[in-house]
Parts: C-alpha cells; structure tokens; sequence
C-alpha cells in the first residue's frame, strides 16, 4: 500500500522499570540519528496509563524507512524489553505542523 502524504508508525513496547533510562536515552539518540542521516521526520514518545512507552513516527515513505533501517542493521537488542510492537499507517489526510501536506 502506498500513499502520497507519508508513511508512520505506531510503535509499543514494556520496558522493565529498571532499564527505562536506558531505554529513554536510546531511543532519543536514536531518533535523532535517523532524522539526521537518513531523513525521518520525526517521533513523539509518549506513556500509557499502563506504563507503557508509545511513540508514533513519521517518514516520508514506507520505502525510506526501510532503507534507513537496512542502513543501521544489525541492532543490538534493547535489554529489559518485554514486549514490542508496531502498527504501520498510510497517511490520508495529515493535520500535524510539519507533516508533508503543510497542515493548515
């Protein structure tokens, strides 16, 4: 599936309370590495009333992130990571500041 107006990600994870800091700090390094070098627009990492970390991630196709994420392979695992998921989204209509269709 493909769509014009981008590309996002809905990821979730559960962290061991006891690796939470080092995950906050890797994903934020992380972000930002991607954003930098190979062209994300961006994430927004949130937390669930159930201690769970959400972020939702932007890019500007499904086909960069793949390159990006073939760009950074191999990854060392996270430790404490329990659980992780992730949603992939099409963007239909984007009301964010920033997204690609200008958001007014």
């Amino acid at each position: 599936m493909a769509a014009g107006n981008g590309f996002a990600v809905i990821y979730r994870w559960q962290v061991d309370p006891e690796h939470e800091q080092y995950f906050l700090e890797r994903w934020h390094s992380g972000t930002l590495r991607l954003k930098r070098d190979f062209g994300a627009m961006g994430s927004c990492l949130t937390r669930a009333a159930n201690g769970d970390f959400i972020a939702f991630a932007r890019w500007p196709s499904e086909a960069a992130r793949e390159r990006a994420f073939a760009a950074i392979q191999p990854v060392e695992p996270w430790p404490g990571i329990r659980s992780f998921e992730e949603t992939k989204l099409w963007v239909e209509d984007d009301q964010l500041t920033g997204g690609l269709t200008g958001g007014d």
